[in-house]
Parts: structure tokens; C-alpha cells; sequence
């Protein structure tokens, strides 16, 4: 009797909720595979190398990434806090909470899906049916970005590398433009769409999910598209900071055709979280490669932007889940 009465509060409030024991299993399989990348990674004698022989100029470029991540996920938080302001009024505080748990969440799912479930967690109960809505908005916004500054980036890469578009990418070009077209049509049709379905019977089952949407107009889809796109640019900057600081000497010409390019294939190529490093270098040696032959420093500098980008806010959100009751 005593140890029922006085045991763990944590253990028995998190047995009555299979939410939480859901997160903390997401939890423990990233930690897992987080350590077996850093156990398995092959080129360590090649960052000591890198690293010893880098001039301390180079170390400015470093700080520059560092400086830039708080801006890369503050504009995230402040897109994720105007997307639910229409259903739950949150601080940027939350917000910025809710962002970096989602990142820990998302970090063993594919293309970081599970991002949605560390989010709607710091929304009232009642409303992440609609946070679940919220999320996959979001996700789609980014995407848009991506595409609409990847596509003319790879026209350019390909057409300055190759002489002309490879059949292959021209097939690639053409079907992200129709997604573009298509899903950018759904983007800004999606208010028009919510409110024609309230007066459908099939808006009974799914209303919790698809009424958030009609509070939205134009002017919301426009600004949330803006805070995107300037997340874009930050992210876009801190690989070319990277990439300057493994000495890979690009052009600012060079660098706004081949990084948007590389991003582009990363988004769109179905991955994990926690194997993006191994994509994300892959591409970049492949695409940047064509300006410079330094492929180690590449893959490195891949490797690196990761690390800092992702794994560093999937550490802080993760402490930030295990201290939220």
C-alpha cells in the first residue's frame, strides 16, 4: 500500500496517459539512433584534419551559423504562433516550446511528420484536432517556399553545368511545378474550402479538424508564405556560412544556385530526421560539387549544418518535453 501511495507521481501520471508514453518512446528511439550515427560516423579523422589546418578567420563564419540559428527557429515559433492564432491564443515563449518539442518528436519519422505531435501537445486538449490541421498547413508553406526558389535555382544549376536541362531533371522540373501549381491552388483555396464544407454532412466528422481553416483570409496566407520565406533565406545563409568555413570557396552567384538546388532535393526526397545528415551531405558533394572539388569539406559542412540546425534544438526540445507535467 505504501509504495502505491507514495510512489513516482511521474510513472503513474505517465501510465494514464498513452500521449506521453508515446512521446517518450520517440524520445528514447532518437536518442538511440543520435548516438548510433555519432558511434558509426567514418569521418572524424578527416574533421580533426579540417580543423587543424583552418585558419582563425574561418572561425567567423562558424559564429555566423550560431548566430543565425536562434533567428532560423524564432521565426519558425513566430510562424507557428500566427497559424494558431485563429484557434488558440499562445505567447512566442509557447510557441518557441512548442517548436523545439515538435523537432524531438519528428526526429524518427519520416520527412519529421511526428513534428505535429510535440506541437499540439502545448494546446488546450480541445483544440489539436485542429492543431493536427494547423501543422500539416505549416509543413506546406515551407514546402511552397522550397519549391518556388528551389525550381528556378536547379533550371539555372543545370543549365550552366550540363549546357542544358538532363531529360531526367526536365521530368523532375515539370512535376514540382504541377505540385507547385496544384498545392498552391489547395494553399490559398483552403478558407473557401473550410467554409463550403460546414454546410456539408461530411463537415460532422472532420469539422474539429477543418473549421480552423475558414478563419483564415489572404492577407494571413500571404504573411505566413513571408515568414517562410525569410526562414528560408536564414537557413539558405547559415550553409553558405558552412560551406565557407570548411574552405569551400563558392561565388555568391555559385552559392544562390547550387544551395537552394541542393535543398530542393533534400525536401523533396522521402528521409528520416536522423539519417537527413547522410541526404543532406550526399546532395550537397553532388551539387556543389560541380564548383568546387573539395568533397570532403562538402560532406562536412552537410554534416555540420545538421548537427547545428537540427540535433542541437532536438537536445533543447527534448529536455523541454521531459520537464513539461
Amino acid at each position: 500500500m505504501e509504495s502505491t501511495r507514495f510512489g513516482n507521481p511521474i510513472s503513474q501520471r505517465a501510465f494514464k496517459h498513452p500521449l506521453k508514453i508515446g512521446m517518450f518512446l520517440i524520445l528514447l528511439a532518437s536518442y538511440s539512433f543520435l548516438i548510433f550515427k555519432i558511434l558509426t560516423f567514418q569521418h572524424y579523422s578527416d574533421l580533426a584534419t579540417q580543423w587543424k589546418q583552418m585558419p582563425v578567420s574561418r572561425l567567423w563564419w562558424l559564429t555566423g551559423v550560431f548566430v543565425l540559428l536562434p533567428l532560423n527557429w524564432l521565426l519558425e515559433s513566430v510562424k507557428w504562433k500566427m497559424l494558431t492564432s485563429h484557434v488558440q491564443k499562445i505567447t512566442i515563449y509557447t510557441s518557441i516550446q512548442a517548436v523545439l518539442s515538435g523537432i524531438s518528436t519528428g526526429f524518427f519519422t519520416p520527412n519529421r511528420v511526428g513534428e505535429l505531435v510535440g506541437r499540439v501537445t502545448f494546446l488546450d486538449s480541445k483544440h489539436r484536432k485542429a492543431g493536427i490541421t494547423i501543422s500539416m498547413m505549416n509543413s506546406l508553406t515551407q514546402n511552397l517556399i522550397m519549391a518556388l526558389c528551389g525550381i528556378p535555382a536547379c533550371v539555372l544549376y543545370f543549365s550552366f553545368t550540363a549546357g542544358k536541362l538532363h531529360p531526367d531533371i526536365e521530368h523532375f522540373v515539370f512535376l514540382t511545378l504541377i505540385g507547385i501549381l496544384l498545392f498552391g491552388t489547395i494553399y490559398l483555396s483552403l478558407p473557401l474550402w473550410s467554409r463550403q464544407l460546414k454546410s456539408s454532412r461530411l463537415s460532422l466528422k472532420i469539422r474539429n479538424f477543418t473549421d480552423c481553416l475558414s478563419h483564415y483570409n489572404g492577407a494571413d496566407l500571404l504573411k505566413i508564405m513571408l515568414v517562410s520565406l525569410l526562414r528560408y533565406s536564414v537557413f539558405c545563409i547559415q550553409f553558405f556560412c558552412m560551406l565557407q568555413f570548411f574552405g569551400i570557396g563558392l561565388t555568391p552567384w555559385q552559392a544562390v544556385i547550387a544551395i537552394p538546388t541542393t535543398y530542393l532535393f533534400v525536401t523533396f526526397t522521402p528521409s528520416l530526421a536522423f539519417s537527413e545528415a547522410a541526404v543532406r551531405s550526399s546532395y550537397a558533394v553532388l551539387i556543389i560539387g560541380a564548383f568546387s572539388g573539395q568533397v570532403i569539406g562538402i560532406a562536412l559542412a552537410g554534416v555540420g549544418i545538421w548537427v547545428i540546425n537540427f540535433v542541437l534544438p532536438m537536445l533543447a526540445g527534448s529536455v523541454i518535453m521531459v520537464k513539461r507535467k
